[in-house]
């Protein structure tokens, strides 16, 4: 399998990969065992033999197989852990570099409303200041409206008001 197929599998992929390469490993392991045990079986057949010499050049073929196999294996894993590992840096890269853009976009709109609502809150404040003023100028025409049409009650007020500060 290539680099760039490796880059399209899914993090699960990938880690089924391994498990099948740990499976594939337990498997040459359980291979190695069954060498050895053919290899102490054909030590026995050496020493009936009598051969060592002959022997030994029968076994190394066995051995340089196992230990070829052996490390083809862990060159494999080997570089699928780097490459899983690379994977694993940029995609934990582009998160980081998505998640702090997000924080940022997040700030800018909260200061946009921020600002929005202090605008509409002053304008707000003002139009009820102006209201208010308003009212109070009508209030005020009107009282005087009314003393002026009840001439008769500002005389009342006028002499009970000194009364009340007399006493």
């Amino acid at each position: 399998m290539n680099e760039y197929n490796l880059k399209k599998l899914s993090r699960a992929d990938l880690l089924q990969i391994l498990v099948d390469q740990g499976e594939e490993l337990e498997a040459v392991k359980k291979q190695l065992k069954e060498t050895e045990a053919r290899l102490h079986q054909k030590q026995l057949e050496i020493e009936e033999a009598g051969s060592i010499a002959e022997a030994s050049l029968r076994l190394n073929g066995v051995f340089e197989a196992a230990q070829a196999a052996c490390q083809q294996y862990m060159d494999n894993i080997e570089s699928l852990s780097d490459r899983q590992k690379a994977i694993c840096e940029r995609r934990e890269r582009e998160s980081t570099e998505e998640a702090n853009a997000k924080i940022a976009a997040a700030k800018k709109q909260c200061e946009l409303m921020e600002r929005e609502t202090r605008a509409r809150c002053d304008e707000m404040l003002t139009k009820a200041k102006q209201e208010s003023e308003a009212y109070w100028d009508e209030v005020a025409q009107r009282l005087e409206a009314f003393f002026n049409a009840h001439n008769g009650l500002r005389e009342l007020l006028a002499i009970s008001l000194p009364k009340r500060n007399q006493e």
